[in-house]
């Protein structure tokens, strides 16, 4: 049914990347254009080869209704079983390269379209924006042609085969190919027409294509752009074809214009260009850079001239004026370097799979922004080409990664003949795609390939083809070494999953001449992103350091219905698929639905703006932004006297320019007295944004003024007499074990818990001590005192911890309320849940909410709160209230849930989580940090639990 080149179908051919497929452009928009979205008949086969010969005519009867854009792995297939699978590194089938299952779903996607009669003298181009993963093309039954890249369009003339009014489009795409090798990436294995598709209709003689490069001197002023139109004559060149370029500012004024510019033929003879003009140059005074903080864009219109005078086609492109370089070891956009404030974005939907709107990429950008991220590599494939239009618009800095990720085969396939084209084909087609977003500041040339000669040559065809961007790739350096390894293909030290210390080295060893910028770190799976601040403390501090990028954006929870009715959001694994890799997929800032994880606010914090630090000079103020100054931004002050605001107000400062400092006095007095006095400064905008309304908060710091008094224990607060909780069941138990966490070990892949380098350690060794199923009074030597008083009830422990039992998940005491109580008052860190490696964006002060519910797609330790000197457990119903006084020592921190430690490890999954009618209320002197050893380094030796003796006492009263 679909042709066959060689001894090989297409599909299992690796040196076939397309068939017929028209050259790759930028995207253009002046043609007139028919939307073929919408529902498709889709008739599924076990195989490409068991297509039959007669399958490409009208509906058939085994044809269901899908979606396009769609997956069909997401959709029903009326009996036909195909669903989601998940792997990280491995191939969902054995291999090697270019074997195929022999499983392989292909389906027949079919629909009509009508074809004006004022087409048929035109060209008539097929768009299909991306299948998954190989697909062809037929019209009325006649092949068109054949593609491959699944996050790529392809295009096909297929005018020559159609007749005014209905015509038959059939597109066969088959699930798995040659190509699956090198698509081998941490995602779902989906397939089907997920992006868009459309028929246009072209002049015969066409803007083809039109790139256009442009570049800012920040010392002048001066930008300037080069258009470089090319058109497509459908056959002999033909001669006094002209062009009318048009530049117009961010305000639309006309800043200027050329007229009459000769136009080539794109295959014209050498001697036949003498004379003509092949690239516009304009440069323009008074010049508006774009940038992330600034995205300011020009409108450039080209407009196609006959040699009659008449308009025949116009295009428009929207171009940012900005240069991008790497100079003297920093990544430098319009001369100034930037920080990479930045996270890794997979395309996904909970509902849709791979198939998103522009309402869901918008959404993505908005919380991005919201917690100030600005800087996305797009892992592991180029994006629908409308994200980085909303990037240009909104102002985020992209890096644009090549769908090139062998993984399983990373050693091989890169310098593997075979796969040749495959390299260059998809690399140079991203390239000619996006060249023109002013968002895309780097090209990626994949992701976790190894390093070969296919690397070297794609390298050396982009930096021909455009030298105004730097390259990225990762393999290269690792493969190669930092200081110099891979300078053909990176001009980036970009390591992923690396150590505070390794950064460090490298930024304070001067032989390194390029910037380092961390493509992945920070993994975040589950309750995670520990230390993440400890990592921008030395990226900050040190030269050569610029950033990195998170990873990753979102939880990847696929929305499954049940037999029963209930649905759950699944993992690898949920979907009977196998081989899976269980809920490494669930490794984001925010759930599937874009709602954000805790560890999202440490990410606001660290990527903040605007910094404030405690000076003997009074305050310090550091602008990080590159190129705004911070009057868009209203400081607001206050002062805390023992966690209640005490004072407030707005605090005066000069102009603070981009990447400057100022000092300021402190606003106030310190009044006297012992209680403990903090001040923090809350800088919001002070208009409406694109992200948020005026008043929305984007920086925050807190510096303490004085510390508290050590008197103990501390007396009630006025008015508030304490008695005992007799009538309360409230017996604390020594508490030395957690839920763990998902970088304590994986906890649905035990098999790998032990064989992980660093990941497994914690989590075997405290299953082997036996944490989770003896009581801890077994395990360590602990002695408590019970003293009570009129005011409540004083319990001082005293805990043991020997050698072999060191690093232990906490050291504390655990007791039940009843569920009546529902709402809690702190005096610690807050508000949000927050761990000892990760408890800088949460400021000190007095705090209210509910019980947290558990914002993590697998069942682990959650809603811990820091440094709290008071605690208060209240029933909303008759005001009851349970207080908590920290006697010893200053701090003690705190969760308070539904779910004890041994609920949360024992269940799987949410649905095996049953909400308890009592709250479970952990006090611990000590509690092990969050680590991001699910991929990544393990917690920092300052956040374990070493062995020795720990001491820690507290009074429980009630009123």
């Amino acid at each position: 049914m679909l042709p066959v080149i060689g001894p090989l179908a297409p599909w299992a051919d690796p040196e076939i990347v397309q068939l017929n497929r028209l050259p790759t452009h930028v995207p253009l928009s002046g043609s007139t254009r028919r939307s073929l979205d919408g529902t498709w008949a889709l008739e599924m086969f076990e195989n490409p080869d068991r297509v039959p010969a007669g399958a490409l005519g009208g509906r058939r009867r085994r044809a269901v209704d899908v979606d396009v854009p769609g997956n069909w792995t997401m959709q029903d297939l009326g009996g036909f079983v195909d669903l989601p699978q998940y792997t990280n590194v491995r191939m969902p089938f054995p291999g090697p390269p270019p074997a195929l299952p022999e499983r392989n779903p292909t389906g027949i996607y079919r629909r009509s379209f009508d074809v004006p009669q004022s087409w048929l003298p035109r060209r008539t181009v097929l768009h299909v924006a991306g299948a998954d993963s190989v697909h062809a093309v037929y019209v009325n039954k006649a092949f068109i042609g054949y593609g491959t890249d699944s996050r790529l369009p392809s295009e096909y003339d297929v005018g020559h085969h159609l007749h005014a009014g209905t015509n038959e489009l059939a597109i066969v795409v088959v699930r798995f190919s040659a190509q699956s090798y090198v698509e081998d990436q941490d995602q779902w294995w989906m397939a089907g027409l997920h992006r868009s598709v459309w028929v246009e209709s072209r002049p015969l003689i066409h803007l083809c294509d039109l790139p256009i490069a442009t570049g800012y001197d920040a010392t002048g002023g001066r930008g300037w752009i080069e258009v470089a139109p090319s058109v497509d004559f459908g056959g002999a060149p033909e001669r006094g074809w002209t062009g009318r370029t048009t530049v117009r500012d961010p305000a639309g004024d006309e800043v200027a214009v050329r007229d009459g510019t000769p136009i080539p033929h794109r295959h014209q003879a050498f001697n036949e260009f003498t004379g003509f003009t092949v690239t516009e140059r304009f440069a323009l005074r008074r010049a508006r850079p774009w940038s992330a903080e600034s995205p300011e864009r020009y409108e450039v219109t080209v407009d196609l001239i006959d040699p009659r005078g008449r308009l025949r086609q116009t295009e428009r492109q929207l171009v940012g004026l900005r240069t991008v370089e790497v100079r003297d070891r920093a990544l430098l956009v319009n001369g100034r370097p930037i920080w990479v404030f930045g996270v890794n974005r997979h395309e996904h939907h909970p509902d849709r799979g791979k198939a998103v709107t522009v309402a869901d990429m918008r959404r993505d950008l908005e919380v991005m922004r919201q917690h100030n991220i600005t800087a996305i590599r797009t892992s592991h494939y180029p994006n629908d080409s409308t994200f980085y239009d909303l990037c240009d618009e909104l102002g985020f800095y992209v890096v644009d990664e090549a769908n090139i990720e062998s993984h399983a085969y990373e050693q091989s396939l890169c310098d593997d003949p075979r796969y040749r084209a495959t390299w260059l084909d998809r690399g140079a087609r991203m390239v000619q795609r996006d060249r023109n977003h002013p968002s895309v500041i780097i090209w990626s040339l994949g992701n976790e390939s190894g390093y070969g000669s296919h690397h070297d040559a794609l390298a050396g065809w982009i930096r021909r083809t455009d030298p105004t961007r730097p390259l990225h790739y990762e393999d290269a350096i690792r493969s190669e070494g930092w200081l110099d390894g891979g300078l053909a293909a990176t001009d980036i030290v970009c390591p992923m999953y690396t150590g505070i210390d390794e950064i460090r080295a490298y930024g304070e060893d001067a032989r390194g001449n390029r910037p380092l910028i961390l493509c992945e770190y920070s993994h975040a799976m589950g309750n995670s992103n520990g230390s993440l601040a400890d990592y921008w403390d030395v990226i900050t501090s040190t030269d050569g350091l610029q950033g990195g990028f998170i990873w990753e954006w979102k939880d990847h929870g696929l929305r499954q219905h049940l037999p029963d009715g209930t649905s759950r959001l699944a993992y690898g694994g949920q979907f009977g698929d196998e081989p899976n890799d269980g809920n490494f997929v669930a490794d984001g800032l925010v759930s599937p639905e874009v709602d954000p994880h805790p560890a999202l606010a440490e990410v606001a914090w660290v990527h903040r703006p605007v910094t404030v630090e405690r000076t003997r000079g009074g305050l310090r103020i550091e602008n990080r932004q590159s190129f705004t100054d911070l009057s868009r931004l209203r400081p607001e002050w206050q002062m805390l006297v023992g966690g209640e605001i005490a004072k407030r107000g707005v605090l005066r400062l000069p102009r603070v320019n981009p990447g400057e400092q100022v000092t300021v006095p402190v606003p106030c007095e310190t009044p006297p007295g012992s209680h403990e006095v903090t001040f923090t400064v809350r800088w919001s905008t002070r208009d409406e944004a694109w992200f948020a309304p005026a008043g929305h908060l984007v920086a925050w710091d807190q510096v303490m003024l004085r510390r508290a008094g050590r008197a103990r224990p501390p007396a009630p607060a006025a008015g508030t007499p304490l008695h005992a909780v007799a009538d309360l069941t409230l017996v604390p138990e020594l508490n030395i074990w957690r839920a763990p966490v998902d970088n304590d070990g994986f906890k649905l892949m035990p098999e790998l818990a032990q064989r992980w380098a660093v990941g497994g350690r914690a989590l075997q060794r405290w299953l082997d001590a036996g944490l989770a199923d003896r009581r801890a009074d077994e395990l360590v030597d602990h002695v408590v005192d019970i003293d009570e008083t009129p005011n409540g009830t004083i319990h001082r422990h005293e805990v043991h911890v020997q050698e072999g039992l060191s690093d232990l998940p906490r050291i504390g005491v655990t007791f039940t309320l009843p569920g009546r109580f529902d709402r809690i008052r702190w005096f610690g860190r807050g508000p949000h849940e927050n761990y000892p490696d990760r408890n800088r964006s949460a400021m000190l002060g007095v705090w209210e909410a509910a019980p947290d519910e558990l914002p993590y797609l697998v069942p682990q330790d959650f809603g811990l709160r820091t440094d709290c000197r008071w605690i208060e457990f209240v029933d909303s119903s008759d005001d009851e209230t349970v207080r908590i006084d920290v006697v010893e020592p200053q701090v003690l921190h705190f969760s308070a849930t539904h779910h004890t430690p041994d609920d949360l490890f024992r269940a799987r999954e949410l649905s095996e989580l049953r909400r308890r009618d009592e709250l479970v209320v952990c006090l611990d002197v000590a509690h092990r940090g969050l680590g991001t050893a699910s991929c990544g380094p393990d917690v920092l030796p300052q956040f374990r639990l070493a062995a020795g003796t720990y001491r820690f006492a507290y009074r429980i009263g009630r009123r």
